[in-house]
């Protein structure tokens, strides 16, 4: 049976080309007709493509004569030909292969199967290599590619999903007939109306899937804006919310649920399986810090020529493995040693070439019979003192070295603080001396480490290597900005958070503290630097002051101050002030030879400056003459 693959057109000329030719490049067992409905678009480029396509026999096409949007043009398309399943396709996707021989297949699988769509980069109901995220292409992938390795690790399969949506929607006929046609009316606009209608559909007893084993690409947005688009998907889903109760909590069940997982997870073990690269496994702790800085830059460093991913703990005797590229989704989980024969497998089907120790926090005892398991070399990198001492550090329980005693002492340690796997400090040592001794190379960091770790296995070559590291910025000046006494939105609260946001925005060299509280708390947001110190005694403060060393204290009120005693105190400091030309301030301030006077009103940017200007920080001529008077 034919069926009608509709490719609704309205702008973006070269992705609708791109679309059409890549459904016409490729042959499919499944008879199709292509059916263009160009919705009265308005770039004349197109529209003659199109005419000329059409011509050619290569689409059947209609035009409408006013514009109808999405849903308007799936309807008349639809009535084209009453007895053929749909396959509705954006004009900025892009699909490769057999993919309507594999879409088919899973539509025609069950009787009460409504709506089948595939996995996607952008906009669909699954995304890769994550779901919810806009998708850049895997390096080395095309997405005729990336679609013939879906094919082959999920061959055949097919989740069930609460609707489908996105660049590429098959539409069985029986479902189209029970259900009716798209209906935009209800949301406002053509964004939701697939969601819509699939939820109509359940109603009725249709059931929905992900077609695990396709995957086609979605440049997203080719007829509206980015802002414009997601304004109308926020108005679409507010809709859809009222229209199904239900759809909220059906949404979030999928989400945690999250069916395409494992269907992710396998294309992602093919890719790493059939890279060119080689596979890395890093060894660590799951607490960030130095080590993951570490092997995040070493990880960087061999990027062209080796994989990396990271074995750490979770809880108890779970552990992760993930790959952290950016961009990758992939994560599996496992218990050991319950899970090891599992865990090893899998990492000779990766082909695994190596292994790197960086600590063992957290992490099962079985985690040190992995290299041995799989058959691979491995390294150690002594990032503190974790083979000699259980608690790492060479400390006391005081927070101070030890003077690394001998056994009694060590064991009268670890009497009172056991550490991880419930060693004594000589089978503790003795693990690690085996781990270390079999390791093809243990790096330190410094001569330090490798001096104190040798003192204990004498026989250890340790190889003393300072961590890479990026080439550092220049760290430049930064003038500290300080305001007085409890700040609220009178006396500038507001003018604080703004000028700390344009600060941000303009890579000001600006720092804003509050000595003293606030009346509300600013949300924080990254690359503001703002911090409040909170209540003090009023005869505390000179010293806060001196502490603080500020190169400006502000006074930025919003109203007329009467006299202001933390203007005082600052007076006293010899600090430069800025302050607002408003109530008690100029006149106390007259004839100060550090002090700025400023509108009430200013801008954040003109208050900046002034600042800047006020602590030496900025040339003269960025000082606001026309507004700002100096006394």
């Amino acid at each position: 049976m034919t069926i009608d693959v509709v490719v609704p057109v309205y702008r973006g000329a070269p992705m609708a080309r791109r679309c059409i030719e890549s459904i016409l490049e490729y042959q499919q067992q499944t008879p199709f007709e292509i059916v263009v409905v160009s919705d009265a678009s308005p770039e004349p480029e197109l529209v003659r493509w199109l005419r000329e396509a059409a011509e050619r026999g290569r689409i059947t096409l209609i035009e409408q004569p006013v514009h109808q949007g999405f849903a308007g043009a799936v309807n008349r398309a639809a009535g084209l030909h009453t007895d053929r399943d749909l396959v509705i396709v954006h004009s900025d996707a892009e699909l490769a292969n057999d993919w309507l021989d594999r879409l088919a297949g899973h539509a025609a699988s069950q009787r009460d199967i409504g709506t089948v769509s595939p996995f996607s980069n952008y906009g669909g109901v699954a995304g890769y290599p994550l779901s919810g995220s806009k998708n850049a292409l895997p390096d080395g992938y095309t997405s005729g590619t990336l679609d013939l390795l879906f094919r082959r690790a999920n061959r055949g399969a097919s989740v069930a999903v609460p609707l489908s949506c996105g660049p590429c929607v098959y539409v069985r006929r029986p479902c189209l007939d029970a259900v009716g046609p798209f209906d935009s009316g209800p949301l406002g606009s053509d964004y939701g109306v697939e969601q819509d209608f699939c939820l109509r559909a359940s109603s009725t007893g249709f059931r929905h899937l992900l077609a695990a084993d396709v995957y086609i690409w979605h440049h997203g947005a080719a007829s509206f804006g980015a802002a414009e688009a997601m304004e109308l998907s926020t108005r679409a889903e507010q809709a859809i919310c009222k229209l199904y109760p239900h759809y909220r909590s059906q949404r979030a069940e999928f989400a945690e649920r999250d069916p395409a997982r494992p269907y992710q997870r396998r294309v992602d073990l093919l890719r790493l399986a059939e890279s060119p690269r080689q596979l890395l496994l890093f060894v660590a702790h799951a607490w960030g810090g130095g080590i993951r800085r570490h092997m995040n830059e070493l990880a960087a460093m061999i990027s062209d020529r080796c994989d990396v991913m990271f074995l750490e703990p979770v809880s108890g005797d779970r552990v992760k493995l993930s790959w952290p590229m950016a961009g990758e989704g992939f994560v599996l989980y496992y218990s050991l040693p319950q899970d090891s024969r599992e865990l090893v497998s899998s990492l000779r089907e990766l082909r695994l070439a190596r292994m790197h120790f960086h600590h063992v926090h957290g992490l099962p005892r079985a985690v040190l019979d992995l290299p041995g398991a799989i058959g691979v070399p491995y390294d150690c990198t002594l990032h503190d003192y974790y083979p000699i001492c259980p608690q790492y550090h060479l400390v006391t329980e005081d927070g101070r070295y030890c003077g690394e005693p001998d056994t009694v002492g060590c064991t009268a340690c670890l009497t009172r603080r056991p550490g991880q796997w419930g060693l004594d400090i000589v089978a503790w040592r003795g693990a690690f001396g085996t781990l270390l001794r079999g390791a093809d190379r243990v790096f330190a960091p410094s001569r330090d480490v490798a001096q104190r770790v040798a003192r204990y296995f004498p026989d250890l070559r340790v190889t003393v290597m300072p961590h890479p590291e990026s080439t550092l910025e220049t760290i430049r000046r930064v003038t500290r900005v300080v305001t007085l006494g409890n700040l609220s939105p009178d006396k500038g609260l507001d003018v604080v958070a703004a000028c700390a946001a344009d600060a941000s925005g303009r890579n000001l060299p600006l720092s804003f503290r509050v000595l003293g509280p606030i009346t509300r708390p600013l949300p924080q947001q990254p690359g503001i630097v703002f911090s409040t110190h909170g209540e003090y005694a009023e005869a505390d403060l000179p010293l806060l002051i001196a502490a603080e060393r500020p190169d400006v204290i502000w006074f930025p009120a919003q109203v007329p101050e009467t006299y202001s005693y933390t203007l005082s105190v600052a007076l006293a400091s010899g600090a430069a002030i800025v302050a607002s030309a408003l109530g008690a301030f100029p006149e106390r301030l007259a004839g100060h030879p550090r002090a700025r006077l400023v509108p009430w009103n200013a801008t954040p940017g003109e208050w900046n400056d002034v600042l800047l200007e006020s602590a030496e920080a900025i040339p003269a001529s960025r000082t606001l003459r026309s507004r700002v008077v100096t006394t």
